[in-house]
């Protein structure tokens, strides 16, 4: 009987001692992001990858069958308007969520993480918007996977080029820079600082 009690209370100690993990839900919630938030930041990061390798593939290649391939999967200005409707639909969701989202750390490394956000979203918004304007200042067709939103035009508007030429190409590879730098972060966090930064959003322990 003494044995079987043993037993019994180490289970019941191991029961109590091992919290159950809180199952995923559609929202977020202050120990980690919802579905939605995961997917809408899984599909930004897709195709900002994809974005770049395109971009990167014919720069180091130029035009052979890869780099046809993947521009019929990922046209540069298809891709930048997608971009720009899934952080758009991110800055949504994450204003419902405001109350209830993982918080963000203190101290100077909490002002570093929520300024490069801030220009993450910055950037996202900007590259694609002001590519679309000159587009349409320059009268081109605008166009989403050969869906035509826009027909061509005879018209050359000086102001809605102009931003994106100057800027456009710069801060592509802020961009670029701030996502390796971004993957880095999560690494670290993962690796030397053993925290639960990564698995807010990934769902590892």
């Amino acid at each position: 009987m003494g044995k079987g009690a043993a037993n019994s209370t180490a289970l019941h100690s191991d029961h109590i001692s091992t919290p159950a993990q809180t199952p995923i839900g559609w929202r977020d919630s202050p120990s980690h992001y919802g579905r939605i938030s995961r997917a809408l930041h899984w599909l930004t990061a897709a195709l900002v990858t994809l974005q770049f390798t395109v971009l990167l593939a014919w720069r180091g290649m130029g035009e052979n069958a890869i780099t046809l391939f993947l521009a019929s999967i990922g046209p540069h200005g298809s891709l930048g308007f997608l971009i720009l409707i899934v952080t758009l639909a991110r800055l949504g969701w994450a204003w419902v969520n405001r109350k209830q989202r993982p918080p963000q750390p203190t101290g100077l490394g909490g002002r570093m993480a929520r300024l490069v956000h801030i220009t993450f979203y910055g950037l996202l918004l900007w590259l694609p918007a002001f590519a679309i304007l000159r587009q349409y200042g320059r009268g081109g067709a605008l166009r989403f996977y050969g869906l035509e939103l826009l027909p061509e035009a005879e018209r050359n508007i000086t102001w809605m080029i102009a931003p994106a030429d100057l800027l456009h190409g710069p801060l592509s590879w802020l961009l670029c820079g701030l996502v390796i730098g971004h993957i880095a972060m999560a690494l670290i966090h993962r690796c030397w600082f053993k925290d639960k930064v990564l698995a807010r959003m990934v769902g590892v322990n």
